[in-house]
């Protein structure tokens, strides 16, 4: 039984555990689009199966106890907008590093930062002090979303990174620390 994603909500939104019914959502939102995948390593898809087999990976790893993956719905509507989850964690020290994609009709609603905070404030009460994410330099509004979450800026790390054109990209760090 896993023990990490629970059912979370903000003001505007569900974070709920991903369904593999939820594979066709997910590729209209976010994992055929374009300007999603500037930002991300890997190509956007071209066809649902291709989500549909990521998705079931998803959901298999809901057997780890400490899987943290949430699909982010608007509670007015119950459209899938994104998804945020957990990408590595160290159970040792008690760090996260969270992740997130959101269809590019969503941006600059507030969203992502609204269930990036949702989540971190989740993570530090299940008892890790330390929440982090990185984006790429390139991709600024990413940095937005982590600082209007509550993050605090801690630098560069540079060409710590290959995006899916096989260059090396700078990435940027944020943190929340209790």
């Amino acid at each position: 039984m896993n023990k990490g994603t629970i059912n979370l909500e903000s003001e505007r939104l569900i974070l709920r555990k991903i369904e593999l019914s939820d594979y066709n959502d997910i590729f209209n939102c976010w994992t055929s689009d374009f300007n999603v995948s500037k930002y991300v390593t890997w190509n956007p898809h071209k066809t649902p199966e291709e989500t549909k087999k990521l998705t079931n990976y998803w959901v298999s790893d809901y057997d780890n106890d400490y899987s943290y993956r949430w699909l982010v719905v608007l509670k007015d509507t119950n459209e899938t907008i994104g998804m945020i989850d957990v990408i590595a964690k160290n159970l040792q020290y008690m760090t996260a590093e969270v992740g997130y994609c959101y269809g590019s009709k969503f941006w600059g609603n507030g969203y992502a930062s609204e269930a990036l905070k949702t989540v971190i404030n989740y993570l530090h009460s299940e008892g890790f002090p330390v929440v982090y994410a990185q984006h790429f330099a390139s991709n600024i509004a990413s940095g937005k979303v982590m600082k209007n979450a509550g993050m605090e800026y801690e630098g560069l790390l540079r060409s710590r990174v290959i995006n899916k054109d096989g260059e090396r990209e700078d990435v940027h760090i944020y943190s929340s620390v209790i």
